[in-house]
């Protein structure tokens, strides 16, 4: 990973996973950034430049699969690694999930907050060699 700390946004309706979630990835090094719905994840987009978004799937107001989609085509953040969290994983197929919302990888609940971070890690060490394209 790059010297500086990477930034991490978070979003996630449930507020307790918020928090474990925030917590591992503070502890590992990261600044971290919260929203509980897409909406206000978009907002924060829009303000502050992200290295890495996670988001959960179903969500009041807009849920993760809108938001990995307007990140996508609205935004055109077409690098920034999304990891998307899902508590549908008998329902729902992740290779499905991964090309459906163009997403990097996808973790059914419930999820090992240590996997979530160490992923995150690895993921963000090969973007590193890639230049940035934000």
């Amino acid at each position: 990973m790059r010297d500086e700390r990477s930034a991490v946004l978070i979003v996630e309706d449930n507020r307790a996973m918020t928090q474990v979630l925030r917590f591992n990835f503070e502890r590992a090094g990261f600044a971290t950034a919260v929203a509980f719905d897409g909406l206000e994840a978009i907002r924060q987009l829009e303000e502050q430049n992200f290295d890495l978004l996670i988001t959960d799937l179903q969500m009041p107001a807009m849920d993760g699969g809108e938001l990995c989609r307007h990140v996508r085509d609205v935004m055109q953040l077409k690098d920034l690694p999304i990891i998307l969290c899902s508590a549908t994983g008998m329902e729902v197929d992740a290779a499905h999930l991964v090309v459906a919302y163009d997403v990097n990888q996808v973790f059914y609940k419930p999820i090992s907050p240590q996997a979530v971070v160490s992923y995150a890690r690895s993921l963000l060490d090969t973007n590193a060699l890639a230049p940035c394209c934000r």
